[in-house]
C-alpha cells in the first residue's frame, strides 16, 4: 500500500517532467538530506559525499524525463547516486599511484622482512585485474563492507564474496610462489 508521501512524492515527479521549477526544487528540498546520508555511508567522506550529491542532482536533471514510472522514483535515484559514489571511489582508487606509492615504499636499502613482503604484495597487486584492484581498494583500502560494495556496484553480495575470495586466493598463490 502507498502512503501519503509516497503519492505526493510521485506527484512532484511528474511535474518536475513536465518543467514544473518549483516541484523540482521540493524534490531536491526532499531528496537531498537523504542523499548526503546515502552518499556519506557509501564514501565515508562527507565532502565526497556532498560532491556525489550534487553530481547526482546533474545526472537526475538529464535524465527524468527518460523516468517511466514516477513510483520508481527513489529506487532510481538511489541508483544514480550508488554509481556516482562508485565512480568516485574508482578515481579516487586509481589516483593513489605514481607518488604517493613512491612515498610509501620502504627506503632505499632497507632489508627488513617486513619491507620485502610489502614489495611482494605491491607487485601482487599490480598484476591483478583493475576491476580486481578496485574491489581490493574498496574493501580494504576504503574500509567498505560486502553489503556497501554490493550496493554501490549494483551486484548481489554474493558475487562480491566471490571476487574477494577469489583474489584473495590469487594474490596467495602469487605471493606463495615467490616464496618458494
Amino acid at each position: 500500500m502507498r502512503s501519503a508521501r509516497d503519492i505526493a512524492n510521485e506527484l512532484l515527479v511528474m511535474k518536475a517532467q513536465d518543467g514544473d521549477r518549483a516541484a523540482f526544487d521540493a524534490l531536491v528540498r526532499h531528496w537531498s538530506p537523504v542523499l548526503l546520508r546515502y552518499c556519506t555511508r557509501l564514501t565515508q567522506d562527507s565532502d565526497a559525499a556532498t560532491d556525489a550529491v550534487q553530481t547526482c542532482w546533474l545526472k537526475v536533471i538529464k535524465g527524468l524525463k527518460r523516468l517511466d514510472d514516477p513510483a520508481r522514483f527513489p529506487a532510481w535515484i538511489l541508483r544514480i547516486a550508488s554509481r556516482v559514489c562508485t565512480d568516485a571511489l574508482r578515481r579516487k582508487i586509481r589516483r593513489r599511484t605514481g607518488d604517493e606509492i613512491l612515498t610509501q615504499l620502504p627506503a632505499e636499502g632497507s632489508t627488513s622482512v617486513i619491507d620485502d613482503e610489502y614489495l611482494d604484495l605491491r607487485a601482487a597487486l599490480a598484476c591483478l585485474g583493475a576491476e580486481d584492484r578496485v574491489l581490493v581498494g574498496m574493501f580494504y583500502g576504503q574500509g567498505l563492507g560486502v553489503i556497501q560494495i554490493a550496493t554501490m556496484l549494483n551486484v548481489p553480495q554474493g558475487t562480491i564474496k566471490s571476487r574477494l575470495h577469489k583474489v584473495r586466493k590469487t594474490l596467495r598463490t602469487q605471493l606463495e610462489g615467490e616464496k618458494q
